[in-house]
């Protein structure tokens, strides 16, 4: 492709658009350098050429003022999923950006699909102008169609370029793959990278004796849960201890892992320990148009005799038949009680939890039983015995739970609408309005006085009554005084506008519950109005958080204050 100029092109003034030469547009600027040039000859997009290329357009034109400059370094322009744009694009989208500048379109998006919408939709809905230096395009000024049809053009361009990358790319890594020539970012478990020959792996002897007991177990018959704890009792370092050993990791919350059953399966479906390399399981491609995915084996390009195995390839056949025959069995019993599964609905999805352990209560349909379906905890599920007991729930029995208290909430409310509703207009209501408006008054008169004190405390400062010193310590008192009764005024005012909801059945708890009605059934729809969070403790303990829980109880308050207040009169 040919070299692009470094001449910097003239854009119109926003004066020759009848913009004022003396207001400012906060600006900022937009850089990016995909991965595969990172660090590479650029023809000058460098992240570095880029923003001194933007930074001295925006210094020649005063009436844009930067306000802020951000990268992505390493990321692909065929789409918009960049940490650096997202940020940029949350201070457009709060105001406080105005104009974008970039070097040229192609280190804005090479997309054309999706730049164009911005360009042409999303930009000038919020009222953003765009200005691409070496395109010679400047939003505020493109009326002329030629500009208008030159810039989706040049997009579509931008995009073929990016699939040719990609298709040179994928074809290149493609060969590599062929050759051996390419290992995954870290060895597994059992492995190490040799020092002493390139793109292989080598045996990690400390590590490669459990990866052969975890096999010869599972031949045995053991569960993976039966496999984690026999490794546990024997002290066996898990892969990512064995990481932070390696220094290939550093963070500390890696020495204290534990072994988990999705680890030991994990190992006991790797190829790699036969001694192939499997490449393409989670592939993707630009240029075909492949988005990411999970490959079917059959997909699988794999190269044999790549290096030493630690387990035999009659063993690793074993276990994998062992998968096979339990993922047979299991569909067989789905597929028998599929219409009674399918109607098991999950009403508490991602609310419920485990009280003791934190993690989320899982969702297991029965192929047994005709109706009943059981929340198990995660932390069971998902480690060992050491980190959570079982303490599976029907899920008939946490609705009746939830359902007990959702009536109670319906009942309460109900109860407090009949006596707003006997009391209101009434000699109780009146007093507290008043009550609650006279504080409101008279914190905002106090205020006022504050104020008129501390204007004439300047004066006297002024005409030398006060001397400095005097003047700044009256002035701190005054204003920690001043503090101190808007925080009081705020909370006035919050009180006397909730007693005016109360009194107008107007609360956000009492219109969820209302909204509830009669609740004949429980169903997602109304767990989902009320309900915060569901755990579930050892012993079966049922604990149950509602939504507006500080809201019925701000209710409850005042619907007491109001019964005190009329028995008074």
């Amino acid at each position: 492709m040919a070299r692009k100029s470094r001449k910097q092109t003239t854009i119109q003034s926003p004066a020759v658009v009848g913009a004022v030469k003396s207001e400012t547009i906060s600006t900022a600027i937009y850089a990016r350098l995909s991965i595969e040039n990172s660090g590479k000859d650029d023809e000058g997009d460098s992240i570095e050429n880029q923003i001194s290329f933007c930074k001295s357009y925006v210094i020649e034109h005063p009436y844009l003022n930067l306000v802020g400059v951000y990268e992505d370094n390493g990321s692909k322009g065929t789409n918009f999923d960049r940490p650096q744009f997202k940020k940029m694009m949350d201070e457009v989208k709060a105001g406080r950006i105005k104009c974008l500048v970039v070097k040229d379109l192609s280190r804005f998006s090479r997309d054309y699909i999706e730049a164009g919408a911005y360009l042409e939709k999303i930009f000038p809905f919020m009222g953003i102008r765009f200005i691409s230096i070496t395109d010679g395009y400047d939003s505020a000024v493109s009326g002329d169609a030629e500009k208008a049809l030159m810039v989706p053009l040049k997009n579509m361009i931008n995009t073929a370029y990016a699939k040719d990358i990609s298709r040179k790319i994928i074809t290149s890594f493609r060969a590599r793959q062929a050759k051996g020539e390419i290992l995954p970012a870290f060895a597994p478990y059992g492995y190490v990278k040799s020092k002493t020959q390139a793109y292989r792996y080598e045996i990690d002897e400390e590590t490669a004796p459990y990866v052969r007991m975890i096999f010869e177990w599972k031949a045995e018959g053991l569960s993976h849960r039966e496999i984690s704890e026999k490794l546990i009792a024997m002290g066996a370092v898990t892969p990512a201890m064995r990481k932070v050993q390696l220094g290939i990791w550093k963070a500390e919350k890696y020495k204290h892992t534990t072994w988990y059953g999705r680890t030991i399966i994990d190992i006991l479906q790797n190829r790699t320990y036969t001694g192939c390399i499997v490449y393409g399981r989670m592939p993707k491609s630009l240029y075909e148009g492949i988005k990411m995915h999970r490959a079917s084996p059959d997909e699988w390009r794999i190269i044999s005799d790549a290096h030493e195995p630690i387990v035999s390839q009659e063993l690793f056949d074993r276990v994998q038949e062992m998968f096979a025959a339990r993922k047979a069995s299991y569909s067989k019993k789905c597929k028998a009680s599929k219409e009674r599964r399918d109607a098991q609905e999950n009403i508490f999805k991602g609310i419920i939890y485990c009280g003791d352990c934190g993690k989320r209560m899982r969702f297991v349909k029965s192929t047994s039983h005709k109706t009943r379906t059981t929340f198990v905890c995660g932390g069971y599920l998902d480690s060992t015995y050491q980190n959570c007991s079982r303490h599976a729930i029907w899920d008939e029995n946490v609705r009746d739970a939830v359902a007990s208290v959702i009536n109670e909430q319906i009942r309460i409310e109900t109860d407090m609408e009949a006596i707003i509703k006997r009391l209101k207009g009434g000699a109780g209501e009146r007093r507290l309005s008043d009550q609650y408006q006279g504080k409101v008054n008279n914190l905002s008169l106090q205020l006022s006085k504050i104020n008129e004190k501390k204007a004439r405390l300047y004066e006297n400062m002024v005409e030398g009554i006060l001397e400095e010193e005097e003047y700044q310590f009256a002035k701190k008192q005054y204003e920690s005084e001043y503090q101190r009764l808007q925080v009081a005024l705020d909370e006035a005012r919050k009180t006397k506008d909730s007693f005016d909801k109360v009194m107008s059945l107007d609360t956000d708890w009492m219109q969820a519950v209302k909204g509830l009605g009669n609740m004949d059934e429980l169903s997602a729809d109304v767990v989902k109005a009320i309900v915060a969070r569901v755990s579930i403790f050892e012993g079966k303990r049922v604990q149950i958080d509602l939504k507006y829980h500080d809201k019925a109880a701000e209710v409850a308050a005042i619907v007491d204050a109001l019964k005190e207040a009329d028995e008074h009169e």
